[in-house]
Order: C-alpha cells, then sequence, then structure tokens
C-alpha cells in the first residue's frame, strides 16, 4: 500500500532533487528511495570511529600484516 509524506524544501533543492531524479530516468518518488535504500548502506560516523580504535589496537597488538602491493592485498 503506498502512502504520501509531504516535506518542506527550498525551491532550488526541489530543483536538484528533480534534475537528478530526471538524470538518473526516474521519478522523484522511485529516486528519493533509491536514496534512502543506498543511505541505510552506509557506516555511520560511530561505526567508523570504533572500526578504527579496532584496527589501531590491532596494530598496536601486531595483529596486522604488511603488504607489499596491491595484489597481496587481494591475495591476504
Amino acid at each position: 500500500m503506498r502512502s504520501i509524506l509531504s516535506i518542506s524544501l527550498p525551491e532550488e533543492k526541489k530543483k536538484e532533487i528533480e534534475r537528478r531524479a530526471k538524470k538518473a530516468n526516474q521519478t522523484t518518488s522511485a529516486y528519493i528511495i533509491r536514496i534512502v535504500e543506498l543511505e541505510k548502506n552506509l557506516i555511520s560516523e560511530d561505526e567508523l570511529v570504533e572500526i578504527a580504535k579496532k584496527a589501531e589496537k590491532d596494530y598496536k597488538l601486531g595483529k596486522t600484516k604488511k603488504l607489499t602491493s596491491l595484489s597481496a592485498l587481494m591475495q591476504a
């Protein structure tokens, strides 16, 4: 079932969203839905900080490997 969400935007922001949707060959609604879905997959700032802290801890404990090339990374 569909429902309607009304939001208030500055005119220029509305035009930008409409331009981007048109460029992506999507309706404005489909474009916004796609952007929301993409955003769900982003790492939050808190998650990024936690990952960095763990990486720093692992580095200090000697749990990291020094790689010499990109192919070495792909094989790791």
